[in-house]
């Protein structure tokens, strides 16, 4: 308890002293929004507002591209910063603020030279760029960029200019030099974070003849959720001229789909959802990320479990190896239900993880369990039972598909795990400590691993049934975890075929 307390300190420590905008510090709403509550107030509704606001049709383009009017104050930095840190849960506009700041610096600057950094080249594309709330679909048509994608640059009409670089190798950063930089989602960032974090501030150092005019600083703009990691600690360490930020999901609920904002507020309280959905940091975190979880609390009877099930995923995490002492094959059997609250719940029907040096024999197991439960499961369109193999990949590639194979032709989903398995399990555990995730009976072994469970590499045998628990929950069950808006989402039949299926 004293090292925790010690730890909390030193997080405190960290943050004081920097200036943060809030909602309650600077006001939850944007002008416009502003403008509709007080009609609200007046007239009893705000529908009309176009026409009381008087705005002819090229007025209403313009104030459509105007981000002024449309972004909260929290997104909005001070006019004279050297590091804007927005800290928010996820969905709550980091991309468009980040994206905004963008297209305002360049069209304040023709001699702007941007640089744009994100975990990947895929995802400085997919969510910077050409996003929902990306620049290409923010930026007006009259200050459009030039897109070059081969080049990796958008040129503006008057001369600005914006590279980027995926955040993986430091030393792609050296030999450049820029006036801003937007640094988006860093929590996300592989390899040596720090480095790419020290270049990025080593060429950021450029100042235009407006900079000077103006007093102002070469700039980075950082939008990210937050995590307690060294990387933080370094940013949060560089005080000069910082200034941060912090939003929770629930400020930006018009932009969201409304099932996404049943998820976060159920889980934002728990202590992954802190950080994920209220955008808190702190450095106090357990490394055992399922140690809050009361089990007993949420413990089903297996008499008073549900006779049926929306789907029920028998998932697998093989083991590497053909000895006596290989590590155990995860087997975790789970049943997802819709119920009456509106969340997805989830049961966990059966441990079935085994140690054998025979690859058939986890194999036979995981079939075997399939054809037991098959009956438990909904039926789909074609009258087939909602019930299917998963298996990771990472280690057998496949050979988990031929060794299902041999033994028999079954609907089959496979992953190669892209993400560790801290990661695919934190969002589970937020999601298990929020009351959703039942244990059917006790599974005393599996309950154990959990409970020590830090997702640390080189788990191995330890891991075993903990990864088999956590991935169908993370794939299939947990919200999809980009900032995606209601305009985009459509919510997609997870059972109905998104991934390579070899049925029957």
């Amino acid at each position: 308890m004293v090292a925790s307390a010690a730890m909390l300190d030193a997080a405190e420590d960290l943050l004081a002293g920097i200036p943060v905008i809030t909602s309650v510090t600077h006001g939850r709403h944007s002008r416009l929004q502003r403008v509709a509550l007080r009609a609200r107030a007046s007239r009893g509704s705000a529908v009309g507002l176009v026409d009381l606001l008087g705005l002819t049709a090229q007025e209403l383009v313009a104030l459509y591209y105007e981000p002024i009017y449309s972004l909260r104050p929290v997104q909005a930095p001070p006019l004279h910063y050297r590091t804007f840190f927005f800290m928010g849960g996820r969905g709550a506009g980091k991309t468009y603020s980040g994206a905004c700041a963008v297209i305002e610096e360049a069209r304040a600057d023709p001699e702007a030279r941007i640089l744009i950094v994100g975990p990947t080249y895929s995802e400085i594309v997919k969510n910077q760029l050409e996003g929902t709330s990306g620049i290409l679909t923010l930026s007006p048509p009259w200050f459009y960029p030039k897109y070059e994608k081969a080049k990796r640059r958008l040129v503006w009409p008057n001369g600005a200019q914006a590279t980027w670089l995926p955040a993986k190798n430091a030393d792609k950063f050296r030999g450049h030099q820029y006036t801003f930089i937007w640094a988006d989602e860093p929590v996300a960032w592989k390899g040596d974070a720090v480095a790419v974090y020290k270049e990025c501030r080593a060429v950021n150092r450029l100042r235009t003849s407006r900079m000077r005019r103006e007093g102002l600083s070469a700039r980075m703009f950082i939008t990210t959720t937050p995590a307690p990691t060294a990387l933080f600690r370094e940013m949060l360490g560089d005080r000069d001229g910082l200034v941060l930020a912090r939003s929770s999901t629930l400020e930006n609920t018009d932009n969201l789909d409304p099932a996404y904002v049943r998820y976060a507020r159920r889980v934002m309280h728990s202590t992954e959802g802190k950080r994920e959905f209220m955008g808190e940091l702190t450095f106090a975190m357990d490394p055992a990320l399922y140690r809050k979880v009361n089990w007993t609390k949420t413990r089903v009877a297996p008499k008073k479990r549900p006779s049926s099930f929306d789907y029920i995923v028998i998932s697998i995490d093989p083991a590497t190896g053909e000895k006596k002492t290989s590590d155990l094959h995860g087997i975790v059997v789970v049943g997802v239900r819709r119920e009456a609250d509106g969340m997805d719940h989830v049961y966990v029907l059966a441990d079935l993880s085994l140690q054998s040096p025979e690859p058939s024999a986890w194999a036979k197991k995981a079939v075997e369990a399939l054809r037991y439960w098959e009956p438990y499961a909904a039926k789909d369109s074609r009258g087939r039972p909602r019930a299917w193999i998963f298996a990771e990949t990472n280690s057998g590639g496949n050979m988990v598909k031929s060794t299902i194979r041999t033994v028999a032709k079954v609907k089959l989903r496979t992953e190669r795990a892209r993400q560790s398995k801290a990661e695919r399990a934190a969002p589970v555990s937020s999601y298990a400590e929020s009351g959703l995730v039942h244990m059917v009976g006790k599974h005393e072994k599996l309950e154990a691993q959990l409970a020590k469970f830090t997702g640390a590499e080189g788990g191995h045998g330890r891991d075993d049934r903990a990864d088999a628990f956590a991935w169908p929950i993370f794939k299939y069950v947990i919200p999809k975890r980009q900032n995606v808006g209601a305009a985009e989402r459509e919510v997609k039949d997870v059972t109905a075929g998104s991934d390579r299926d070899e049925d029957e």
